[in-house]
């Protein structure tokens, strides 16, 4: 790798070369080859914790790698976990650090092409400062050992997505098999996939949930998902008893529409991930039509 010493690639493996006790390498966006040349810089016999998050979409963008475990693996004495909202990137040898702006990435550490590096910024400093100390509290108390399964699993949903789409573009689910998301989530199938199984495993690819998750914890995400489409919200807060029909939301449904997915097709699938998801307050109906129908608590 061509460096002119100068660029934040330096700069951190020249810290984690001093490192005597242990090294941490904190970054949501870790790259094969940007962390490997991390790696090279550490002593043999020094442990490194690696910290990151694995985003179904940002493996499919091409800004992180699951891939590093193997990395990791080869090299031993180490630990990778992973943290859901992770944003600080911060460098650590002993009691002294890097933080800042920059990813374990050939562009965030300034080594990629002369047009693709970033303008990154990283401050020395110590653990002991309070800012640092807070965020490193934070991110013990909530990361998650990384494994090889979640590993093969995120990286399938990301084959899985058909194109990146817009953080902003709410996420609606097109499958019609909700019951079994968990299941897929815990281990993609391969083998002999049907067309409704595919359509669930991009679901939950489009969802963007990060492996590992226990089955209570990835409801609550699948759950707040629905409740961010408008029609669901009006479903769960309302204090009425309501029935809602597709003809009710037939204009939004032609919105989202598509040659693979009719409106019929979202109405079913809406109707099933919402009845099943939300049991206690949501009850199926097929009379006539099928319907939502939001039945009070009592």
């Amino acid at each position: 790798m061509k460096t002119n010493n100068n660029t934040h690639g330096d700069r951190i493996r020249s810290l984690l070369a001093t490192a005597t006790k242990t090294t941490a390498v904190i970054a949501p966006f870790i790259k094969v080859s940007a962390l490997q040349s991390l790696v090279k810089a550490i002593p043999n016999n020094i442990h490194i914790r690696c910290v990151t998050r694995w985003h179904p979409h940002d493996v499919a963008a091409g800004v992180s790698d699951p891939e590093i475990l193997n990395i990791l693996q080869n090299r031993g004495n180490f630990s990778l976990s992973l943290v859901d909202q992770l944003h600080a990137k911060i460098y650590i040898a002993d009691d002294r650090c890097l933080a800042g702006s920059s990813n374990v990435t050939l562009a965030g550490l300034g080594e990629g092409h002369d047009n693709s590096n970033n303008i990154e910024v990283l401050i020395e400093t110590s653990v002991n400062d309070a800012s640092i100390a807070e965020t490193l509290k934070k991110i013990s108390a909530v990361e998650r050992e990384a494994t090889s399964i979640m590993a093969n699993t995120v990286r399938q949903l990301a084959e899985a997505l058909p194109s990146i789409e817009a953080p902003e573009k709410p996420w609606y689910p097109v499958s019609r098999i909700p019951e079994q998301a968990f299941q897929f989530y815990t281990e993609i199938p391969i083998k002999h996939v049907k067309a409704s199984e595919r359509n669930l495993i991009a679901d939950l690819a489009r969802a963007n949930i990060q492996p590992g998750l226990d089955k209570k914890t990835f409801r609550n995400e699948i759950c707040s998902l629905l409740t961010h489409m408008p029609t669901a919200k009006f479903l769960l807060e309302t204090n009425e008893d309501v029935t809602l029909r597709q003809t009710d939301i037939q204009p939004q449904l032609a919105l989202m529409a598509n040659n693979e997915f009719s409106a019929d097709d979202l109405w079913t699938s809406f109707v099933n991930w919402m009845s099943y998801f939300f049991s206690d307050r949501l009850i199926k109906q097929e009379i006539t039509e099928v319907a939502l129908r939001r039945a009070k608590v009592l």
